[in-house]
């Protein structure tokens, strides 16, 4: 009998142990989220992401991420506020800007889901930026899902690490040279 209460202390110690999931996503609805998020915006997509970049900049974020390719651009304001964004082309000269913030605390990551910090902190500052008027996005126009933003390496130890491995991806293979090469007999 002690046995099976101590066994059964322990399952529950370790079940109450067990860390929680570190990301919050919003508990509103996806047409929610889209309609915060999303803006059409005058502009081709390179455009659009040198201004996302440079607005970004000017309200102290730190750029941790920007891929042309994919037209994603992830950002971080000090260690706890945590933005991206992607731009994707609609039509000529103008794209579709889709913008996602998570807010870091007590080891959680929280997805921001209030309308207003979007306007406010987002699309206004990048409106003004651009010298243009943003439009909202119509209903039936698909869009992409909102990109988690990507965090910048924060510690010395993952910095460095992140260079190590940047410097032997980057060093050349060396080739033993014979010792006679180059010599004629």
């Amino acid at each position: 009998m002690k046995r099976s209460i101590a066994l059964f202390a322990v399952l529950i110690l370790t079940a109450a142990c067990e860390p929680p999931d570190p990301f919050v996503p919003s508990t509103r609805s996806a047409v929610e989220l889209r309609a915060m998020q999303s803006r059409i915006v005058p502009g081709e997509q390179q455009a659009v992401m040198r201004a996302i970049a440079a607005t970004l900049h000017d309200q102290g974020y730190r750029v941790t991420r920007a891929d042309s390719a994919s037209g994603n651009i992830s950002a971080t304001r000090g260690t706890v506020l945590r933005v991206s964004f992607v731009v994707q082309p609609r039509g000529v000269n103008e794209s579709i800007v889709r913008g996602n913030a998570t807010l870091l605390g007590m080891g959680r990551e929280h997805q921001i889901d209030a309308p207003a910090f979007y306007q406010d902190n987002l699309f206004a500052p990048l409106s003004a930026q651009m010298q243009r008027d943003f439009r909202n996005l119509p209903d039936d126009v698909q869009v992409a899902d909102a990109v988690r933003p990507i965090a910048e390496l924060n510690t010395i130890a993952a910095r460095t690490a992140a260079a190590r491995a940047a410097a032997e991806a980057a060093a050349p293979t060396a080739t033993p040279v014979a010792a006679t090469e180059g010599i004629t007999r």
